[in-house]
Parts: C-alpha cells; sequence; structure tokens
C-alpha cells in the first residue's frame, strides 16, 4: 500500500513546475504550520503554490495562494490514523471488510475521507464526511 501511495504522490508531483523558493508570505505559513515537515517538494502555478512534504506517517499535498492563505490539502495515510469517530463509523458501516488506505481531502474548509477497502470479491471506497456519513465512491470486483 506505502508503494501505491509513494507512487501516485509522485505522479502527482511530476504534473507540476518545480519552485526553487516559494514567497515568504507562503514559507512563512507552511514553516508556522508544519515545522517538522521532510521531503519538502514545491511547485508554482500561475495564481497558486503547491508543497508536498511527509510529517510523521502521512503524505501530505498541500495548495497556497500567494498570500500565504492555505486553499486546500490532500493527505495519504492508513486507516488507524482516521480520527477515532470516524474509524468507527468505518468499521460499523463495513464490517466484513478490510480498510487499507485514506485519501483526505480538504477543500473550503470541508474535509472528506475516501477509505480504500477490500474483501473476498471487491475493492471498495468509500467517501465518509466529517459526521461520519458514508456512501460507495466507487467498487470493483475482483477478477
Amino acid at each position: 500500500m506505502k508503494q501505491v501511495l509513494f507512487i501516485l504522490c509522485s505522479v502527482l508531483l511530476a504534473a507540476g513546475a518545480y519552485a526553487a523558493d516559494p514567497n515568504e508570505k507562503v514559507l512563512k505559513s507552511f514553516k508556522e504550520t508544519f515545522a517538522n515537515a521532510e521531503e519538502v517538494k514545491w511547485a508554482e502555478y500561475d495564481n497558486y503554490y503547491t508543497v508536498s512534504f511527509v510529517s510523521g506517517k502521512v503524505r501530505a499535498k498541500v495548495n497556497y495562494d500567494k498570500d500565504g492563505n492555505m486553499m486546500g490539502s490532500t493527505r495519504y495515510y492508513e486507516p488507524n490514523l482516521l480520527p477515532i469517530g470516524i474509524l468507527n463509523a468505518v468499521k460499523k458501516a463495513y464490517p466484513t471488510k478490510t480498510l487499507f488506505g485514506v485519501t483526505e481531502i480538504t477543500a473550503e474548509g470541508v474535509v472528506n475521507y475516501y477509505v480504500k477497502m477490500e474483501d473476498a470479491k471487491h475493492w471498495t471506497t468509500i467517501k465518509v464526511d466529517d459526521s461520519g456519513n458514508t456512501s460507495v465512491y466507487e467498487k470493483y470486483k475482483k477478477g
């Protein structure tokens, strides 16, 4: 699973043009929020910067506008790092499935979790909102 997340992050990083130095406002915001970030890589676009990094056991990608305001984020991690209420809701709704990965997307102040899971017959991704409401996002039958 970690290999898949690494490849996905690498592909996302390859899509951007790397910037050696974001502006001071952006760099200050990033350092204040993610002081322990490692493997930091910046990309600059017309109206925003994207930074990809690892913090703890979480790989992340965050977008900042040119004034240093966080616009949104995507984080990739193991299911045991989900907020306890979300993890409980998922396990209660899907007790027979094995959880193996999370993509957390925050945009405009709204957080959604996309939880990858499997059973003997299917791979399933469910979408979970920050209240613990779940819905099937995608489902594939195993060969």
